[in-house]
């Protein structure tokens, strides 16, 4: 679509060094990065959550990689010349993986954060602090040209119903087992 062009095209042109380095580096929170400070944050709070964070990174990359295929959607930088590759990346665009990871990142950090903690004032500040990383990470897709915003958008709601769903498993065989506790 024609206004995703704009937007890509509109960010890299104004896009100096700095800000591609900075786009560079904050996009690795939507993959490995993002994974270990999650996981690490997750499983210091909640052992048995973090396996299931593990399971879902697993699932979820599997699932991106099928869609992926399926949609064949030709990223940015293929179909447009004055687009350039800043993140190096090849193979399709739709969903970003970056951003569908990171919209699971983000769905188990608050749900951490809400089985941690009761003050409205942590919760509320902390949920906001976290969704910036989605936000960030999808911009970052998009600056770096390998995206589009409807990738990225897909990719961070799919993500983010996946960990959803795997919550209320969780959840659900944990109460099956007759474990109560979420520690």
């Amino acid at each position: 679509m024609k206004f995703e062009h704009d937007i890509i095209s509109f960010f890299q042109a104004n896009a100096t060094t700095g800000w591609l380095s900075f786009f560079q580096f904050i996009t690795f929170f939507g993959s490995y990065l993002g994974l270990l400070v999650t996981f690490i944050i997750v499983f210091i709070k909640n052992k048995k959550l973090s396996i299931a964070l593990l399971l879902v990174f697993c699932i979820g990359s599997i699932l991106n990689f099928a869609l992926k295929h399926l949609i064949a959607r030709p990223r940015p930088f293929e179909t447009y010349s004055d687009i350039i590759n800043y993140g190096n990346e090849d193979g399709y665009s739709m969903p970003s993986g970056h951003s569908l990871c990171v919209g699971m990142f983000a769905t188990y950090l608050i749900y951490t954060l809400f089985i941690s903690t009761k003050s409205k004032l942590t919760r509320g500040l902390g949920t906001f602090t976290i969704l910036l990383f989605p936000v960030i990470v999808a911009l970052s897709r998009m600056v770096l040209g390998v995206h589009y915003l409807t990738d990225t958008i897909f990719g961070l709601v799919l993500g983010m119903i996946f960990a959803i769903l795997s919550i209320i498993v969780f959840k659900y065989i944990e109460k099956s087992l007759g474990n109560k506790t979420l520690r």
